[in-house]
């Protein structure tokens, strides 16, 4: 009757690693699941920050390229002011532009 119950504890105890084994399996699965979830998500988001560093670098090009109009804008009323600008004649008189 001793081999017989050693038998039967062996038993359970091998059926209770399966189950531990099966368990451990479908918690394998769903880790794996999670996982490549995860990494469908990273790889999105990081197209998405690849396209939003991509539209920053084109709002940063557009307003450089009207901070540049509107120093040339500065410039050229700047020149035609003091193109236009009234000269002192040699008599010490005002002469003005007359356009």
């Amino acid at each position: 009757m001793g081999q017989d119950s050693e038998l039967g504890r062996l038993e359970i105890f091998v059926a209770k690693l399966l189950d531990r084994f099966n368990a451990l399996q479908a918690d394998k699965l769903k880790v794996d699941e999670l996982l490549s979830q995860q990494e469908a998500t990273i790889a999105d988001l990081q197209d998405e920050l690849a396209s939003l560093k991509d539209e920053r670098g084109a709002f940063g090009n557009r307003v450089s390229g009207l901070l540049e109009r509107i120093e040339e804008w500065e410039s050229s009323v700047q020149e035609s002011e003091e193109s236009s600008a009234p000269t002192r004649s040699s008599e010490g008189g005002v002469q003005g532009s007359l356009f």
